[in-house]
């Protein structure tokens, strides 16, 4: 028999022997299916409707004029807020958006009509709250603009009323057109943005966690001779044998969720679709090697778990996907591509979303590969840990 057919039978021993522990311990079927699914299905329904839908606003109408109550319907007129509120003075309103009632206000001060007809230039007073950042975020741009049509329909009736005709008046309302255009993200949908690589982070967070887990369990349970002995000695044929089924059920999810996403959702994507099947493919492998390298520089299962739980948190806030890493300071730039989310969120970006190729993300590509290489550094630790079984298990 030669060497290659004995390391496939080695292999496939462990692999049976791995699929018999997973039938019998339920965290098991928790780590690898149930948890992804359950992301999966929660952040694709949480977020179906891509942005917030009228977010509560309140509004101090001290002028109750004319243009105060033109400009409250256009409010109401908007998609993204709602008035549900109309407050007699600031105080009860600024109560309100303390209370979390309501997410921003607007107050119209008294004389506001005669004012912007008599060219005063009155102000509009528009108050949100950045600490829920999403809804503040879309209370402020439609007050801007909202703030933005009305004076604009201020200066057209002042024009009208001087006898102006409209192409002059609308050649001094916008002399210059702006025609704009979002690239990847046509809809401003949170969605697309934040579940397409968060729901990836908590796919490698996963491998990470379990590759740890299956391995320090039996090392704290002293079965690794026994593991070993099955390998045929080999330590690459037990950790092979050992993640091969994780690793092909993480495959599948991870497959499923991008086929979801992007051929039934309809999540947009530029680049050719097998670009994203190949990344998901290097961040499982990637992910498998990191945390191979964990339970081998920390071969007690605590310590393992406790370091590559904190390494798996970090990676994605270090993504990059809400605060670019190209602003941060040199040091956490450097320190964030030791991710292997990092560099899968670079890849989806450039050659998924942009469409710009290979060439421009092969870095990236290769960074991913890199990290197969982790394993190999803490192999002969591992081992000897398998071996002597020298390690504490309390």
């Amino acid at each position: 028999m030669s060497n290659r057919t004995n390391m496939f039978n080695c292999i496939l021993k462990v692999f049976r022997r791995e699929e018999k522990i997973m039938r019998s311990r339920p965290i098991y079927l928790y780590g690898t299916i149930l948890v992804l699914a359950f992301s999966a299905v929660f952040l694709l329904t949480l977020m179906y409707q891509g942005l917030p839908q009228k977010v509560p606003v309140g509004v101090v109408d001290m002028d109750n004029s004319y243009l105060s109550r033109s400009a409250i319907k256009q409010i109401n007129a908007l998609q993204g807020i709602e008035i549900v509120n109309r407050y007699s003075s600031f105080r009860e309103a600024k109560e309100a958006m303390q209370k979390g009632e309501i997410y921003g206000f607007i107050e119209f001060p008294d004389g506001l009509y005669k004012d912007a007809v008599n060219g005063l230039r009155p102000a509009l007073q528009c108050y949100y709250t950045e600490a829920y950042m999403v809804p503040g975020t879309l209370a402020y741009r439609n007050f801007f603009t909202m703030a933005n049509v009305l004076n604009a329909g201020v200066r057209r009736e002042t024009l009208r009323a001087k006898g102006t005709d409209e192409t002059q008046i609308m050649a001094q309302l916008q002399p210059i057109t702006i025609d704009t255009h979002s690239i990847c993200n046509p809809y401003s949908s949170y969605a697309i943005y934040l579940i397409s690589i968060l729901w990836p982070g908590i796919l490698s967070l996963c491998i990470i966690v379990m590759t740890v887990f299956t391995i320090g369990f039996e090392l704290k349970m002293k079965t690794t001779p026994e593991l070993l002995e099955t390998a045929g000695g080999s330590i690459i044929n037990a950790l092979v044998g050992k993640l091969l089924p994780y690793c092909l059920i993480y495959l599948v999810l991870g497959f499923s969720f991008e086929v979801l996403a992007y051929k039934i959702i309809g999540y947009p994507i530029m680049g050719p679709f097998w670009t994203m099947l190949i990344t998901v493919t290097l961040l499982v492998l990637s992910s498998h090697a990191v945390g191979i390298f964990f339970i081998g520089l920390f071969p007690v299962l605590r310590d393992a778990l406790s370091a590559a739980s904190l390494y798996s948190v970090l990676g994605i806030s270090m993504s990059g996907m809400t605060f670019p890493v190209e602003m941060m300071i040199p040091p956490m730039q450097g320190f964030a591509q030791i991710f292997p989310i990092r560099q899968y969120y670079l890849v989806y970006v450039k050659w998924a979303m942009l469409d710009s190729g290979v060439g421009e993300c092969w870095v990236n590509l290769l960074g991913m590969c890199i990290f197969l290489v982790l394993p190999f550094l803490v192999l002969n630790r591992l081992q000897n840990a398998m071996i002597k079984l020298n390690y504490p298990t309390k």
